[in-house]
């Protein structure tokens, strides 16, 4: 059975961590490998709330990541809070020895990526990082047919992503207004789609990217006053793939006048594939699935004349992170299914490149 602490869990079964976390380490399968046996808030109050909410002994209520690391009885850690306290948290944790399931992004910015690396491999214990897309049941499905050769060698891909409601969240969620957090829509969903994009197709070889803001002034239901930010709202990002593929990648955060919507295609010399959605939160929400191609293998002349859906399983819990502990716990089915922090650090170098590339104008390469 593995201990589990976890940093940031609220007594409310509506928060982000109760939903995908707790909820899912209680019911069948996970219940059988994982037990909630601590908690860390940033007050005596909620951390008592939350240990009485999800059965947890008042004794394993904290307040602080320290008193997890020192807990000989907890053997994973999950850290579930905002990104700026991320780096604060974990790494008393790594430098503990145990083993550490980070939110995604990491840290804030590739010098906290690394001094948490370096802690990592000292510790020695296992760290992961929750890019959960890859582990999605429909990006799974992909990939099996990817790599079964059916769409032939890949030609391209792309991605077209439109959000109308990530700029008007409340209040608690003001820091992702602050560009100097990286909590954006360059970095979190971004980061999780170009994640996925990754383990499917492989790493560019070199992209050239441009990240705006559109919006730096906006009203929200939850707002009595403007709200001022500086954060990107807008990201493209287009290049060439080691595989030789073409990439085209925009992510736009937009009014709610325009719909969301999501569609990423992959296109191959014998077939293509298509995800579709109404949400660009694909790591949460998984899009449908669609194949375009030969429908005889052996016919070439007998070729699909529309999208055919995929039947693909659906996931263990909301959120997909459940995947994610279900290969912590048994082994990954699919190797890539879990990153660890160097394969984060990968992901965050891919960004800063991203946001190097729009400052100057030039091409970048990460690699």
């Amino acid at each position: 059975m593995i201990n589990v602490g976890i940093i940031g869990l609220s007594a409310s079964d509506a928060a982000w961590v109760s939903r995908s976390h707790a909820l899912a380490l209680q019911k069948a399968p996970l219940s059988s490998a994982y037990k909630l046996h601590a908690v860390a808030t940033s007050t005596r109050e909620t951390a008592a709330a939350s240990a009485e909410r999800w059965g947890i002994a008042p004794t394993k209520a904290y307040t602080a990541s320290s008193e997890l690391a020192s807990d000989p009885d907890v053997d994973l850690v999950v850290v579930g809070v905002k990104l700026p306290l991320h780096y604060q948290l974990t790494l008393p944790l790594l430098e503990a020895g145990k083993d550490v399931f980070a939110e995604w992004p990491l840290a804030t910015n590739l010098e906290q990526v690394a001094k948490l690396q370096s802690a990592a491999r000292r510790g020695g214990g296992r760290a992961i990082v929750g890019l959960q897309a890859r582990a999605s049941p429909v990006i799974l499905k992909a990939k099996e047919i990817i790599d079964s050769g059916t769409l032939g060698k890949i030609v391209a891909t792309t991605v077209v992503g439109w959000d109308n409601s990530l700029l008007y969240l409340p209040p608690r969620f003001d820091y992702e207004h602050d560009a100097r957090n990286r909590a954006d829509i360059s970095t979190i969903t971004s980061g999780h789609v170009l994640d996925a994009l990754c383990f499917l197709l492989g790493e560019f070889e070199s992209l050239s990217s441009s990240i705006n803001t559109f919006f730096p002034r906006i009203s929200t239901p939850h707002h009595e006053d403007e709200v001022h930010r500086d954060a990107p709202d807008s990201i493209l990002v287009q290049g060439i793939l080691q595989s030789g593929a073409m990439a085209s990648f925009s992510m736009v955060l937009t009014p709610p006048g325009t719909p969301s919507s999501f569609t990423w295609t992959i296109a191959g010399e014998k077939g293509a594939l298509k995800f579709e959605s109404n949400n660009i939160n694909i790591q949460i929400i998984p899009p449908k699935l669609y194949v375009y191609g030969l429908s005889d293998r052996n016919s070439p002349n007998n070729r699909a004349s529309e999208w055919k859906e995929v039947s693909v399983p659906e996931p263990l819990y909301f959120g997909q992170v459940g995947e994610l502990y279900e290969a912590f716990a048994n082994g990954e089915k699919v190797p890539g299914t879990l990153t660890d922090f160097d394969g984060a650090a990968l992901r965050h170098r891919m960004l800063e490149a991203c946001l190097r590339s729009s400052q100057t104008g030039t091409r970048q390469s990460y690699i």
